[in-house]
């Protein structure tokens, strides 16, 4: 059963540059992007992944805080402040694990959910857990999926969404600008394959370890533009400007039209077929 509440919801992307071995700077500059978002009047603010301390493996450890630590009670305190939904990344100590994941606050400061990034990449898998594939949160403002930057590459990552009939996928990400050219297609790709629409809130600034800057170019897409005869980039609904470092970006997302284009369209039950029996997953 849906909450769904609104005929449009609005979601925010915040990018910011993130300071390693700064936190109080990191959560002050949150903040400040947080409240931008609500008097924009978003109902959902997305925030980078590992916002509050980079991903630095020399500190990981250290960086790392548990799922009641500082980093989620801000989180719950900005949601609870403003009334919004929060999507952030966070770096998830469990124990001696350490996880890459993303958390989804509701405006009442409750923990919605936890998603932890399953596609780890080699030469990060000694210091990072990998997770599971997540599941949708059924909210007040849609159905929400999470991803976290690496997994943007894996369309299985996402492919559980769309028989989860997901309407908005949330990627927290810091990715590498080096390796990143493609992001802006895969986002649009990923959104397409979800029948969604898609937030990527993407860090910026730059990781002292494999001294490499981040992408930033944080956007907003819907999956749903089906129509060939409209603009080319019709789909990319917001995008943050080449090289800015900071920027609050919204869009409106219609998700009941969403829904019943999604309603016309043969890929679900295509899906359920195809990838049983041709690809081993799960009906």
């Amino acid at each position: 059963m849906s909450f769904l509440r609104t005929r449009n919801t609005r979601v925010a992307a915040l990018q910011m540059r993130i300071t390693p071995g700064e936190p109080d700077e990191n959560l002050k500059c949150a903040a400040g992007l947080l409240s931008t978002a609500a008097q924009r009047k978003a109902e959902l603010a997305c925030l980078p992944a590992n916002f509050a301390t980079g991903l630095n493996f020399p500190t990981l450890r250290r960086d790392a805080t548990p799922a009641d630590g500082p980093v989620v009670e801000f989180l719950v305190d900005q949601a609870r402040g403003l009334g919004i939904h929060i999507a952030a990344g966070v770096l998830l100590a469990e124990g001696r694990e350490v996880y890459d994941a993303a958390v989804l606050v509701g405006p009442s400061g409750e923990v919605l959910s936890w998603y932890r990034r399953p596609c780890v990449w080699a030469g990060e898998a000694d210091h990072i857990t990998p997770g599971a594939p997540g599941e949708v949160v059924d909210t007040p403002v849609g159905r929400i999926g999470l991803l976290v930057g690496y997994d943007l590459r894996f369309p299985e990552a996402s492919r559980q969404y769309l028989l989860q009939e997901v309407d908005v996928i949330v990627c927290v990400a810091t990715l590498f600008a080096p390796f990143s050219h493609q992001v802006r297609s895969i986002c649009r790709a990923r959104a397409a394959d979800a029948e969604c629409a898609l937030v990527l809130a993407s860090g910026a600034g730059e990781n002292r370890f494999a001294m490499m800057p981040y992408l930033g170019r944080s956007m907003i897409v819907n999956g749903l533009v089906q129509d060939a005869a409209q603009p080319p980039d019709a789909d990319v609904l917001a995008e943050v400007e080449r090289g800015a470092r900071e920027a609050v970006i919204e869009a409106d997302i219609p998700l009941r039209t969403q829904r019943k284009v999604r309603e016309r369209l043969p890929f679900h039950d295509d899906l359920r077929s195809t990838w049983t029996t041709g690809y081993g997953g799960r009906s």
